[in-house]
């Protein structure tokens, strides 16, 4: 954390950051493809002082999302799925850039590196490690982790489950469906016998 860092919740709530866990998901319609940013490794600390804040921001398709911000680390651990709308193409390059979060001023960017998507359309889910370099496009010792999942309306077998969910709510479907024929035969079976009781 930089020489500022009790400011740090300050920047979280004036500044986009890295997110905050508040902002609304953008409604996204169709097809999607969600990117798991994992962590990256052996970042630089560029910090005279204190250690680096880092967050990660993903490009995907031109759109752009963040992870929130991991304290005093230079080898974050993120863990979030980000969900983007996903392209007819079967394989897209995803962009990253690392920045480290600045109590004042502008957040610093540490080390950016692209990576080529092939297969994500598939519905398993599976890891690519992207090489960073510096803002000076520089090598680095810097690996960024992503698992990357496609397939389906919401895409990766993360919605494995949510796809049994679909199938269960379709089965009460057709059961309540079954229930309201044999209501209505019931109904039609009976009515000359009402009238005619009436």
């Amino acid at each position: 954390m930089g020489m500022f860092g009790s400011d740090d919740e300050e920047k979280k709530e004036e500044s986009g950051g890295g997110s905050d866990g508040d902002e609304k998901e953008d409604q996204i319609f169709g097809p999607t493809i969600k990117i798991l940013v994992k962590k990256a490794t052996n970042l630089k600390n560029v910090l005279k002082f204190g250690t680096i804040d880092p967050y990660a921001e993903v490009t995907f398709e031109n759109y752009t999302k963040k992870t929130k911000v991991q304290d005093d680390t230079k080898n974050p651990e993120w863990n979030e799925e980000l969900i983007f709308p996903r392209a007819n193409s079967d394989s897209v390059k995803v962009q990253v850039k690392i920045f480290h979060q600045e109590s004042l001023g502008k957040d610093k960017l540490l080390a950016y590196g692209t990576g080529n998507i092939t297969g994500y359309t598939k519905s398993d889910w599976h890891d690519i490690e992207i090489k960073l370099i510096d803002s000076k496009k520089r090598a680095t010792e810097g690996v960024v982790s992503l698992g990357v999942g496609g397939g389906g309306e919401k895409g990766g077998n993360a919605d494995e489950e949510g796809g049994e969910e679909g199938e269960e709510e379709e089965d009460e479907d057709e059961e309540e469906e079954l229930q309201a024929v044999k209501y209505f035969k019931f109904f039609d079976y009976s009515l000359p016998y009402i009238l005619l009781y009436k």
